[in-house]
């Protein structure tokens, strides 16, 4: 295995670690601490930089607090000066640590968060319902706090050698008295690096193919039972002997169509998905809250967003009658001033939109042409253009607004006599015509 030296340099570089600051200071920019970092910003990176040269830099005092989400979790953080840290060694090693990544091994990785997981786990149940039937599905006992800081170091210098940052990577490991903390920015790439050999052994050596991984929640699919059972015992056996970790108690090996795969917040059937029961129920009691204070339909669409957009990705269309969110069918148009960025109409094919209003005027070239405004969720974008992740690296999601030019004769004709005086939940396809190819555009209700 290649290791990799000379990287302390590139860490220590003013235009990295100023780099660093901004990518910190990342949706953070109102809080106190990073308008006092960022009033003297040369001078704090110029003496961090010799902090760091000299060897003198050492980890801030953690606070810690307690969240429930439902379980209880402590939250170490760190002053921002620390999170500029992280950040440097991150912006130079990133890369080396993600191709030691096998493509089942998820979250903090960008472009690898719960969706992704989800969209692949459902294409393989329904491209392989026979070598899917049977699920083990396991999970690592206190994983973080459990993370041994020793072997942790050892895992680390399997693919760097780079003396300097050695030193400084163990002193962040060796920050925290037991584990690695949940909150750091490193932690998190630190707990993915920790069980990637397990994931190359499942892959390469088992030959698992249905093999996935987010964080310390594993889940395996095979067409054989025992197989399973025989692969759990070679997994518990690894992480005990050579990651000094458990796995829970409640691992489970069971029938896919029993009672579905249970995973990221859903729960995926051979042909369907749905949301997991506790997640239903919170955004349940957020729209009750909501209604209790008075608020309409649509500001509770609004503000109830981000739930709204997790169940998107299953099959969710009685939840949607929850919210009130009406389907294409039950509205029966008022025009105005349509903005957003341009989609193709191909581009949003088969993907649930909130159409929000259209317009139908005369084509520049011929006949008629059509403008649809809708709502789309997909990867946030800023004002550059560039795209935006949350803090734990995975794709920023949300529903946003996009226009579509079209001069289909089937989709105007099917628009011309609809009343749209609220959004609605549709979805648009290409309807084939005969067996020769030929198509038309339709809405209809979202899956």
């Amino acid at each position: 295995m290649k290791r990799y030296g000379n990287l302390f340099e590139r860490v220590v570089e003013y235009g990295n670690l100023e780099q660093a600051f901004h990518n910190a200071a990342r949706h953070k920019t109102r809080r106190s601490e990073v308008i006092e970092y960022g009033s003297h910003l040369e001078a704090n990176l110029l003496q961090l930089q010799r902090e760091l040269i000299t060897g003198t830099y050492r980890t801030s005092e953690y606070k810690t607090f307690i969240i429930y989400e439902p379980k209880e979790r402590k939250i170490f953080k760190l002053p921002f000066r620390d999170r500029v840290v992280h950040w440097a060694i991150m912006q130079v090693i990133e890369p080396i640590w993600l191709s030691n990544f096998t493509r089942d091994t998820y979250s903090c990785i960008r472009g690898r968060g719960i969706h992704p997981l989800l969209y692949k786990l459902r294409r393989d149940l329904k491209a392989d319902p026979e070598g899917t039937r049977y699920c083990l599905k396991i999970d690592v006992r206190k994983f973080y706090p459990s993370i041994d800081h020793e072997i942790m170091k050892q895992v680390i210098r399997r693919k760097l050698k780079d003396a300097r940052l050695l030193a400084l990577l163990d002193g962040i490991v060796d920050s925290a008295e037991n584990g690695v903390p949940i909150g750091n920015y490193l932690s998190q790439f630190f707990a993915n690096l920790y069980l990637s050999e397990l994931d190359h052994i499942m892959k390469e050596e088992m030959g698992i193919r249905y093999y996935y991984r987010f964080a310390d929640d594993i889940v395996l699919l095979d067409g054989n039972k025992e197989k399973l059972h025989g692969t759990l015992v070679f997994i518990n056996h690894y992480l005990n002997n050579e990651r000094a970790l458990s796995i829970k108690p409640n691992y489970q090996v069971f029938p896919v169509e029993s009672r579905g795969v249970n995973y990221v917040g859903y729960v995926t059937f051979h042909d369907y998905c749905l949301a997991r029961k506790q997640n239903k129920k919170n955004l349940c009691r957020e729209v009750a809250k909501l209604r209790k204070r008075g608020m309409s339909d649509e500001e509770i669409r609004i503000k109830a967003s981000s739930r709204l957009g997790f169940m998107q990705h299953c099959n969710s269309i009685y939840l949607l009658k929850t919210l009130n969110m009406k389907t294409f069918s039950e509205v029966t148009n008022s025009s105005g001033n349509l903005t957003g960025d341009k989609y193709h109409i191909d581009d949003i094919l088969n993907r649930e939109i909130h159409l929000k209003g259209f317009e139908i005027k005369a084509s520049k070239y011929k006949g008629e042409c059509l403008i649809i405004q809708y709502d789309i969720y997909e990867q946030v974008k800023d004002k550059t253009g560039a795209l935006l992740t949350d803090d734990d690296g995975s794709p920023k999601m949300d529903w946003v607004e996009h226009i579509t030019f079209t001069g289909s004769e089937a989709l105007i004709k099917q628009l011309k006599d609809v009343v749209l005086d609220e959004p609605c939940s549709a979805k648009i396809i290409k309807q084939p015509i005969g067996d020769r190819g030929k198509c038309f555009y339709k809405i209809t209700d979202p899956d």
